[in-house]
This record gives C-alpha cells, structure tokens and sequence, in this order.
C-alpha cells in the first residue's frame, strides 16, 4: 500500500469518527476551529514531497497522521456527552460542591488560584463574600485551602480525581464561581483540556493567568485597574480576549503557527502588538499569548 494511500485513509477515517459522533452528540467538534488550520496540510505536504527517501517519507506520513488526529479531536468540547459508561466502572452520578469563603476586615487583595484538570471553569458575577464556587463533577472532589498573608488573602481551589474511575466516557466537570468586586485580585487557573468564559469587567483585576491543554479559552477584562496582565499558555486552542475600547493594550505572543486576528492593532518594531492609543492611555492592557497551532482573537468593546 503506498504511503500517500494510507494518510489519505486515516484523514477519511479519523474526518468519519468525528462526523459520527457529533451526530450522536457524543463529541461536540469546532468544525470552524479545524477548518481554520488547514494549511497546516500544506506545509506536511509540501515537505514530504522535497523528501526522496522512502523511510523518511513514511515517518513523516506517519508523524502527521498523528497530528491530523489529534487535530480533529482537540476540536471537541470538552465532556464527551453520550458516551455513559465507557471505560469507567462505578458510579456516573454527579455530585455538587459549594464553597464559601467569608469577607474579613483588613484584606484588600485576593488572589485565586484554581488547579484541575478538563472541565468547563466560568467566572461571570460578583457575591459580597470574598468568594463563591459551585462545582458539579462526577469524576473527583474540590477542595478549598485558605491562606492568610497580611491584607492577602490567596484562595486554593484544587480538584482530586477519584481513584476507581476511569475519566474517558460520561464525565463532567464545571465550575462557577464568584468573586467579591472589591478587592483586587490575581486569578491563575492551571487546567486540562477546557472550556473557560471569565467575565472580569465588574473586578479590579491585576493579573490573569491561563495555563491549559487544547481548550476554548474567553477572558473579558474591564478597566477597573490601572494596568491588567492577561498571560495564556495553551495548546491547540481557540482563544479569545475581549478589552475595552478606552483602554490602551499591548499584545506579545509566541505563537508563530496561530492564526491571528488583531483589528484595530499595529506592529511595532520590536513585534508586539498595540492600539493607537497605547502610549497616552491611563488604562493598560498587556495580553500576553504562547500557544500551540490556535487561533488568536483579540476583540475591543
């Protein structure tokens, strides 16, 4: 069987499981997210033609199957919704955590740190306690750690997964939480393969840090604080920051296979990114991009 056969055969293959599947909405697959990195083909093909030996032709075959897989399927959101059972022994039921953490005199600054692994993760309102979550998972347990620096309070909300299940058929993991629009705050999230959506207008935010696998990450950032760092690290991604139009920003990414959509942005010498009103805005946004091959939007409102 020639080797150009046999890519083609597993494109169609893997192109079939994923159509399969979305219509049994089992996977739910950003189909415009693929078709977005096509030319990624291109570049595999074109170097596979400029290779004479054989060997090394079908390694380099082989080697983008691979990748056009993983493609397709880093596409699908995250939860793989009709698949109630697969690979998992015990219990699917879900079960609901909810968190409290009590507003204390003396602490200006807060600082929310969230480990977990795949999921979907929303921040999207304000509480007058210092912080509350409400998680819903079937595949492990949250915990809260609190610790107390001076006016800092840091705030650890970290997942464990059970031991006795297997997480690939029927999981879910979500989480919504609410902060307290008073204080300012630093926001790390270090996740799997999710789905965010932070809503950060009502907050005087900082710092945010996104450090996650092939995911949909949304962050909308407001001008509450005089200078705000959005900082993403993800793979395979589509990835979307909103900011406001009154507020100066500043894009430096490291993400050279990424499509780009930056309107209403120039490039500086030094390769950044900025709006015209950078330099005299007293608001500042720097946003921050290291992605795999992703699509990169930043969106002024």
């Amino acid at each position: 069987m020639k080797i150009s056969r046999l890519f083609a055969g597993v494109l169609i293959v893997a192109l079939g499981v994923a159509l399969f599947l979305t219509n049994f909405d089992v996977l739910s697959v950003n189909w415009r997210f693929i078709f977005k990195l096509w030319p990624v083909l291109l570049v595999f093909g074109g170097i596979s033609v400029l290779v004479s030996n054989s060997k090394w032709r079908a390694v380099l075959y082989g080697v983008t199957s691979v990748l056009v897989i993983l493609w397709i399927f880093s596409a699908a959101s995250v939860g793989w919704g009709n698949f109630h059972g697969l690979f998992h022994r015990g219990d699917r039921t879900a079960h609901t955590q909810e968190f409290v953490q009590d507003m204390e005199k003396g602490i200006r600054h807060g600082q929310l740190r969230l480990n977990s692994g795949a999921g979907t993760f929303n921040i999207n309102d304000t509480t007058d306690d210092m912080f509350y979550a409400r998680a819903e998972t079937n595949v492990g347990y949250y915990s809260l750690d609190v610790d107390k620096d001076g006016a800092t309070e840091t705030l650890n909300l970290n997942y464990e997964e059970k031991n006795n299940s297997w997480n690939f058929g029927g999981s879910t993991n979500t989480v919504d939480m609410k902060l307290n629009p008073n204080l300012d705050w630093k926001i790390v999230a270090e996740v799997g393969a999710c789905s965010t959506d932070f809503d950060l207008t009502p907050y005087i935010v900082q710092r945010v840090e996104l450090k996650a696998g092939a995911s949909s990450l949304k962050v909308k950032v407001g001008d509450r604080a005089d200078s705000t760092t959005v900082k993403m690290d993800a793979g395979a991604s589509s990835i979307t920051v909103y900011v406001p139009q009154g507020s100066g920003c500043q894009i430096s990414d490291r993400a050279e296979l990424s499509s780009k959509s930056f309107p209403d942005f120039v490039k500086g010498d030094d390769g950044t990114y900025h709006t015209a009103n950078f330099e005299n805005s007293k608001k500042k946004v720097f946003i921050e991009a290291e992605a795999g091959v992703s699509s990169i939007k930043v969106r002024r409102y």
